[in-house]
């Protein structure tokens, strides 16, 4: 069975034959065969695909299985330790059949023993996302009832494809066994592959369907259960629609307009049947097939199919409270069985209640549905459906500091690493982390907003000079994680000493425990150092097999004498507990705090009459530098997420009248402080009184390091703008005129609605709150901005006959700033001239409200002496307790191997080396070195 999805909202609803319903008796029968020897293999499992059909060869690998009627069957024959071999073929008449297979062995197969001994807590993380994936969501009843009975033959895969997105991949060693006591099922699952992205999943292989033995209680709730799995699925949609029984059966189908000028979604259904829904006969769905028996059912537009005869907690509509879902097919058509199973998984889309149907709601296909049975499905609430879309969006930063405790005048170097319930995510969330220190009256004293790219961002707290000794603490979070439980925030207790204390080792070497999926190493020519010698250390990350990983690491160097061990210490990998804590939480109610893609900035807006009114708010950082457009709510509210500055800058603010004439005002939310919680953690350190001050060393200022990169002049063409996309590279789709040349006469929002990328592709998953449109980029100009028409408007004014191609962009649109935090699509003409960017270069403020607005904390990066250059300050005495500091060090995808140097301060000691961070398929890493320095 071959199952692709969009999560959300998508699922391709993964069907791989039908049979029909007319009864024949004739037989399929073969020989199963070593094809290495021709020896006959007894004990095979040979069955027809989907189905509870099926044999076992006999002690000369013959069998014989009788067919349930004619039509086109797949037919499957597995062996222990060989390759699953399958056949399809037409079976018609009153005829026997006969296939023989050859069964290759495999080259290797790892038995149990091998297998589980290569499980550990990450591949229990992975396998919780495959099982939500591929059984079924945890609130689905069904799914607690379905179990994998060998999970250990399943090895799994983390990375991100060429576009940037993460996936999750799988493969097994052997059929997957899987018992479903809900529905009386083992299922053996000959799995031959899975991909899972942001974007949605695909999974595939041969699947035999075993009824299990059971009492008579049992087998009622099992027909109860499978009859409740039938109502409502696809295949009962489309057999309604055969027997002509879709009102009858509980169903109402739509076909559903493209968005556009006069047709735009709402929440209201009895709206959207008056404008965006139309009612379908069944004579325009349904034709003759090829074959007798055989059916086609067509659309080329998406139907909305309404199901009446359950209760569900529709998520779509406000004023609806049953399943709604959405059909598309892929070319306008799709054949299916007189029992409506369709034959080609490919060509039919699925979203809303009918793609939930995973392995745990998995039917046969000669499975035979009760006329006379009425559903009472309990359903789950509202609320966990809610609940579990939550815990799928919790995000939770991790901090690593350079050491674990400061002195007055030092400088805390941080890196942020950002960790997902679901990894992929990770295009989705957050773009911007905060970072602060609270004394212990729990005041902020100092704070920093910080972009977060690829899921990491660094930057630097300054603290005084005559900042009071005591506990402070290290608080992290994003402004959407507000929504969640205060225990998803990050703390970590920051310890300011006076400088006549020093904290004594407690061990000063701490062993730790390896990972036994990673082979991490820290090397340097020798042990042994001089004072301000250059020391360069290679890095190399393999996982257990010795294959190259690539990974995103900080790099702390410390001064063991000056900066003790502290064992009690937070790392990397502790934190990374929290993504296999299984989440009973739920919404603290609707998000009032919303995923930032940017700088981010929320108030309101009233008329001349000083009442709030429902506008669009236009947004200008300093001279056009950046801007855009937000519709506020009926209550004169708005926000706007994406701008891009660092330190601070102007922003005006203002709603523009019909005669393009700024009028009412503007205000602007002062932002609301986290609270902290009641008790906030303490580091307890061993610390003795001393006579001397310790030493504090300030870098130098920049500067005077600030050495001019080698400039190389290579002979090589120019390659146009356009070539490159302007500078911003390929977007995340590409359209060429290849791809126009099937209907030259659509416009651009009709090709971009029928090629997954229309109005609702650019709406963030941002809980319901209205998204800012995408920016148009018309050959390299940026299109419409404060004046003329909506960005969807343009877009059905230009016929794709006239575009030599279009990128689109969504998961890294904050590239483009604010105007990009809603998508952007870069259109290129065939014309030669290029538009004009219609902004003007200065910007009349008349009108507009000014604010002066906190922008991102620009981080500093840490430059220790260079001694290789004379340098006058270097007679001064080199007193560094951080050595050295580097939160983006990458190793290579192809050889693991990253490298960095530092020279070595004035003082004979022994270093230490704390490298930390993550592999690109999300796994911890951390590693300690110490190195040795004399006179």
């Amino acid at each position: 069975m071959k199952t692709l999805s969009k999560l959300p909202p998508l699922l391709l609803f993964g069907l791989a034959l039908s049979l029909n319903s007319v009864a024949q008796s004739f037989v399929i029968y073969g020989t199963v065969y070593d094809k290495s020897t021709n020896k006959p293999l007894p004990f095979a499992n040979v069955f027809i695909n989907n189905t509870t059909s099926g044999a076992v060869s006999n002690g000369e690998g013959e069998f014989s299985i009788p067919i349930p009627g004619p039509g086109y069957i797949e037919v499957v024959a597995s062996f222990v330790g060989y390759v699953t071999s399958y056949e399809k073929v037409m079976v018609s008449g009153n005829q026997h059949v006969k296939i023989s297979f050859a069964l290759e062995p495999l080259e290797k197969q790892l038995n149990e023993v091998e297998l589980k001994s290569k499980r550990d807590k990450k591949w229990e993380r992975q396998l919780k996302r495959f099982e939500e994936v591929f059984i079924g969501s945890y609130n689905d009843p069904l799914s607690s009832q379905t179990k994998i009975l060998n999970p250990w033959v399943l090895d799994f895969d983390e990375g991100k494809l060429k576009g940037g997105q993460r996936y999750l991949a799988a493969t097994c060693y052997l059929p997957l066994e899987i018992e479903n006591t809900g529905l009386g099922y083992k299922i053996i699952y000959h799995l031959e592959g899975f991909q899972q992205t942001r974007s949605g999943f695909n999974y595939e292989g041969p699947i035999q369907f075993i009824e299990m033995d059971s009492t008579e209680a049992m087998s009622k709730t099992w027909d109860t259960n499978r009859q409740e799995v039938y109502l409502g699925s696809v295949r009962h949609m489309f057999k309604a629609l055969i027997n002509d029984r879709l009102k009858h059966e509980g169903f109402e189908v739509y076909t559903v307009k493209p968005e556009g000028k006069h047709h735009v979604r709402t929440k209201r259904l009895e709206v959207d049947k008056e404008f965006m829904l139309d009612t379908i006969s069944r004579s325009k769905m349904l034709k003759p097939g090829d074959r007798i028996g055989d059916y086609k059912v067509r659309s080329q537009a998406p139907l909305e199919v309404h199901y009446f005869k359950k209760i569900w907690p529709n998520l779509v509509y406000d004023d609806a409270y049953y399943p709604v879902s959405w059909l598309t097919f892929k070319d306008s058509t799709v054949a299916v069985s007189i029992k409506g199973v369709p034959y080609d998984p490919s060509e039919l889309i699925i979203a809303g209640y009918m793609a939930r149907d995973r392995v745990a709601r998995m039917l046969p296909y000669n499975f035979t549905p009760d006329k006379s049975y009425t559903s009472f499905d309990p359903e789950p609430s509202e609320i966990a459906v809610r609940g579990i879309k939550y815990n799928a969006l919790r995000e939770r930063p991790y901090v690593q500091t350079d050491k674990p405790y400061y002195y007055p005048g030092e400088t805390i170097w941080f890196k942020t690493q950002m960790l997902f319930q679901n990894p992929l995510m990770t295009d989705t969330l957050s773009r911007v982390v905060y970072v602060d220190l609270l004394n212990s009256d729990k005041a902020i004293i100092q704070s920093s907003a910080l972009p977060i790219k690829d899921g990491v961002s660094h930057g630097q707290l300054q603290l005084p000079g005559n900042l009071t000794p005591s506990q402070y603490t290290l608080r992290s979070y994003t402004n959407w994680m507000r929504n969640f439980d205060d225990k998803d925030i990050f703390y970590r207790s920051i310890p300011v000493l006076n400088l006549y204390e020093q904290v004594q080792n407690t061990e000063a070497r701490p062993s730790r425990i390896k990972n036994p999926d990673l082979m991490v190493s820290l090397s340097t020519e020798k042990e042994v150092y001089k004072p301000r010698e250059k020391i360069a250390v290679q890095v190399v990350v393999a996982d257990s097999d010795g294959v190259p990983v690539m990974a995103n690491l900080s790099v702390a160097v410390t001064d063991t004498l000056h900066v003790a061990s502290v064992p009690s210490s937070t790392t990397l990998e502790d934190a990374y507990e929290w993504t296999y804590q299984a989440s009973s939480a739920q919404p603290k109610g609707p998000p009032g705090h919303q995923i930032e893609y940017g700088i981010s900035v929320s108030g309101e807006f009233r008329n001349k009459k000083k009442l709030p009114e429902q506008a669009s708010v236009t947004i200008v950082q300093g001279e056009y530098d950046d801007y855009g457009i937000v519709e506020t709510d009926s209550t004169g509210r708005f926000w706007a997420s994406g701008l891009q500055f660092e330190d601070s800058a102007q922003v005006a603010f203002g709603v523009i009248d019909a005669k393009g004439r700024p009028f009412g005002s503007v205000t602007i939310d002062e932002k609301v402080p986290l609270k902290a919680p009641d008790s906030l953690p303490v580091l307890h350190l061993n610390i003795k009184e001393t006579a001397i001050p310790q030493r504090i060393f300030v870098l130098p200022d920049e500067d005077e390091y600030t050495l001019l990169q080698e400039i190389v002049v290579e002979d090589t063409p120019i390659e146009p703008l356009s070539e490159s996309q302007y500078g911003y590279g390929a977007g995340d789709k590409t359209f060429t005129e290849k791809d126009f040349e099937k209907n030259p006469q659509l416009t651009v929002f009709e090709f971009l609605g029928r090629n997954g990328t229309g109005r609702t592709s650019f709406q963030r998953h941002n809980w319901g709150i209205k998204a800012a449109p995408p920016l148009i980029i018309i050959d390299g100009s940026r299109y419409g901005g404060i004046y003329g028409e909506t960005p969807w408007q343009y877009l059905e004014s230009l016929t794709v006959d006239m575009i030599k191609s279009i990128n689109v962009y969504t998961y890294g649109a904050t590239i483009f700033g604010m105007t990009g935090s809603g998508g952007v699509i870069m259109i290129e003409t065939k014309r030669t001239e290029k538009q004009a960017d219609e902004r003007p270069t200065i910007f009349n403020k008349d009108g507009f409200s000014l604010y002066t607005i906190k922008g991102y904390t620009p981080a500093q990066e840490f430059r220790p002496p260079n001694y290789s250059q004379r340098k006058e300050s270097h007679s001064e005495p080199d007193t560094r307790t951080t050595i050295y500091w580097n939160p983006a060090l990458t190793t290579d995808s192809e050889t693991g191997k990253a490298g960095f140097s530092f020279y070595a301060a004035d003082s004979p000691t022994v270093y230490r080396i704390v490298v930390e961070g993550m592999t690109e398929d999300n796994t911890p890493v951390r590693e300690v070195r110490y190195i040795e320095v004399r006179k």
